[in-house]
């Protein structure tokens, strides 16, 4: 793994995350739209089945499964931090927050930075070349 596919690992938990909200708001929308009913169960009782019920379990999982991801985004953030911060030269470890933590463009970075986009490249090309990617990611 290169060091820029280690640092870009922040926006694929970002993305994996945000899916999983996505997945849950639907499952909630889903569940509010149903209603419960009652099916004529052996011996002449009756038995309640719900979808609601169903989502709510589903539900349920999502949110461990939310609660998992996150865990690992904020292990990773801290990881991905410390691997910035040993960067030496102050510009360059910024550019790398700006853009691998903050999520942030070339422009708005160049901007923020006061500098040319292309040296802003030339800034985050030197910073990545002492990023230290870990052995269990290579």
């Amino acid at each position: 793994m290169t060091a820029k596919e280690y640092l870009g690992q922040v926006r694929h938990a970002e993305r994996r995350i945000a899916a999983l909200k996505a997945r849950k708001i639907k499952y909630q929308e889903l569940a509010a739209q149903r209603t419960a009913h009652y099916r004529q169960g052996p011996g002449g009782s009756t038995r309640r089945v719900s979808s609601v019920e169903d989502y709510a379990c589903r539900i349920v999982d999502l949110e461990r499964e939310m609660d998992r991801r996150i865990g690992e985004y904020v292990d990773l953030i801290h990881e991905i931090e410390r691997a910035i911060w040993a960067v030496p030269d102050d510009q360059q470890r910024e550019v790398l927050e700006y853009r691998y933590l903050n999520g942030w463009s070339w422009n708005r970075i160049a901007g923020t930075m006061a500098h040319t986009e292309r040296h802003v490249y030339r800034l985050h090309g030197i910073a990545l070349r002492q990023i230290k990617v870990p052995p269990k990611c290579q």
